[in-house]
């Protein structure tokens, strides 16, 4: 057998340490959204009011669920829906890290 020598891997050195963070709600967001989705044809429930609370925004997805199923579709009664929430959330360390990248 014919072994070959493989190339030596170069490792960078990194130095890492522990740094307190502190995870709570993103101040310059809404901190949560409800909404439906229909899963037999994708439609969603309209974007709730910021201003509405999470039980609220819960109630409308229901009441939009319900009203989504009574319609008469062309394929037949749509009775399957995902309900998503979505909260928020902003990390603070609690020294300089460096900067943040650009929200995306």
């Amino acid at each position: 057998m014919n072994h070959q020598p493989r190339p030596a891997r170069q490792h960078g050195r990194r130095r890492y340490r522990y740094v307190e963070m502190t995870l709570a709600p993103d101040p310059e967001a809404t901190p949560y959204t409800v909404h439906a989705t229909c899963t037999t044809c994708g439609d969603q429930s309209p974007v709730p009011e910021a201003t509405e609370t999470m039980t609220g925004m819960h109630h409308q997805a229901q009441r939009w669920c319900t009203s989504h199923a009574a319609r008469d579709h062309p394929d037949g009664r749509h009775l399957r829906y995902t309900a998503t929430v979505t909260l928020h959330w902003r990390i603070t360390p609690n020294e300089d890290i460096g900067p943040a990248a650009p929200a995306g």
